[in-house]
């Protein structure tokens, strides 16, 4: 075998095991919960995309579940990669099932992507075989709707996160963009008499506070995103390390919370789950 066949064969295995480890599915997800039937109680929900997820982005639902005084708690990762609002409304049925205490809700990034071009729409009409165009009026209507339907279905307390920012130079038409999403969250939120978490305007405000000089904004780099997610699997380097490496700050790829940009959030789902757990 020439030499460098044998490369392209090693890249191959390499890049083969990175996309099996990016888009396995949580072994502690919705339908596993309903199938195992737990008796643990409380039970505790993430519903998101791949921020939640945490297979291509800093796995706060994983670091939260360890914290020692939730070890009587079923904790469920119900978040899957490049899920928009309109996938989270097809989850509400098995969430009615469950009818868990806590629902956390972090959804926002795929639908403000899915409206900066035609290109990114196509790239998720195709991925979910959408058939009307994704605007903020499409998110609104959404997230309305997911919120309506786990108040008056479940008994849990919910919480909604703003959607976190997209590349971190707020001068961006990106970041700019991810700005109005968490303005149309909170606007939602607020409506609906639930609790709003400002992840936002948080990591936002750490980013003016951080006083870096150079902040890169978001540019639709799909192969940058693998690349980044490759090495992740492949070397020992951190979210954190790629995502310095790559020139972000909370972020690793414009897109994905480093662990920097997730311990902004759990503290934050943190004081919730603390503040009002059963006697």
């Amino acid at each position: 075998m020439k030499l460098t066949n044998l490369w392209v064969l090693i890249f191959f295995l390499f890049e083969s095991c990175a996309i099996f480890q990016a888009t396995k599915v949580p072994s502690n997800n919705l339908k596993s919960a309903l199938e195992k039937n737990s008796l643990q109680k409380p039970k505790i929900v993430f519903l998101g995309d791949s921020i939640t997820h945490g297979r291509v982005s800093y796995d706060y639902v994983g670091s939260i579940s360890k914290h020692p005084t939730l070890k009587d708690y079923h904790v469920v990762n119900e978040g899957i990669n490049s899920r928009l609002t309109v996938q989270i409304l097809e989850q509400l049925e098995d969430l009615k099932v469950l009818n868990p205490d806590f629902v956390f809700l972090l959804i926002g990034t795929n639908d403000l992507k899915a409206t900066l071009s035609e290109e990114e729409y196509k790239r998720y009409a195709s991925l979910w075989n959408l058939k009307e165009p994704v605007t903020e009026e499409s998110f609104v209507k959404n997230l309305r709707t997911i919120i309506q339907n786990i108040k008056t279905a479940t008994k849990a307390k919910l919480v909604v996160f703003s959607p976190p920012i997209l590349g971190e130079d707020k001068n961006s038409i990106p970041f700019q963009r991810s700005k109005r999403f968490a303005e149309l969250t909170k606007e939602v939120v607020t409506k609906e008499k639930v609790t709003y978490k400002p992840l936002h305007e948080t990591l936002s405000k750490g980013l003016e506070d951080s006083k870096l000089t150079n902040k890169k904004p978001y540019i639709s780099n799909t192969w940058g995103m693998y690349w980044t997610i490759l090495k992740y699997y492949s070397t020992p380097a951190t979210w954190n390390d790629l995502g310095d490496s790559n020139g972000y700050h909370y972020l690793t790829d414009a897109i994905h919370l480093n662990e920097r940009g997730g311990k902004i959030l759990e503290p934050m789902v943190l004081e919730e789950i603390l503040s009002n757990k059963p006697l």
